[in-house]
């Protein structure tokens, strides 16, 4: 069996394609991940969250959190951070209570579970989806029971993978 020879100006030319194209991809994911992770803040907290289909879960991470992975299961992950004095962020337990569902539908409650990795805290649930579908979601969170709570709304659409 023969190697194809890298040294070859043609070969060179291939491999930098390749890798040119590997490198664009990756930061074309890489964008598209960062522009659909959203956040709101007010002057003591931020609260980050995305909703995402649960097939794109590796399925090592879904059967250790208990998720199920599937094209017609969706995904809300929300983490909520303290902004410190010295201007870092803390990751905080949080009381989170919300729904989702179509625009004059039924409302369905998000059940939340908790996911502690090291120093940064999570929340999760997951809810059925359609393809095509746009759900609303509506979820009030008060990191502590003197704080007013911050109000997270938006509608998405899902499309089965």
């Amino acid at each position: 069996m023969t190697h194809p020879d890298i040294r070859h100006p043609a070969m060179k030319r291939s491999a930098k394609i390749t890798l040119l194209t590997l490198l664009g991809l990756f930061l074309l994911l890489a964008t598209e991940l960062a522009a659909a992770e959203q956040f709101i803040e007010d002057d003591d907290y931020i609260v980050h969250y995305n909703a995402f289909n649960s097939i794109v879960v590796q399925p090592d991470i879904a059967k250790t959190y208990g998720i199920m992975r599937s094209s017609k299961r969706g995904i809300i992950n929300i983490s909520v951070q303290r902004k410190m004095p010295d201007g870092s962020t803390k990751a905080v337990m949080s009381d989170l209570k919300g729904f989702t569902g179509q625009l004059g539908g039924s409302e369905i409650p998000l059940d939340f579970q908790i996911v502690e990795e090291g120093k940064a805290i999570y929340y999760l649930a997951q809810f059925l989806i359609d393809n095509g579908e746009t759900l609303n979601f509506n979820i009030k969170v008060k990191p502590v029971p003197e704080h007013p709570g911050l109000k997270i709304s938006f509608s998405q659409a899902f499309f089965e993978d």
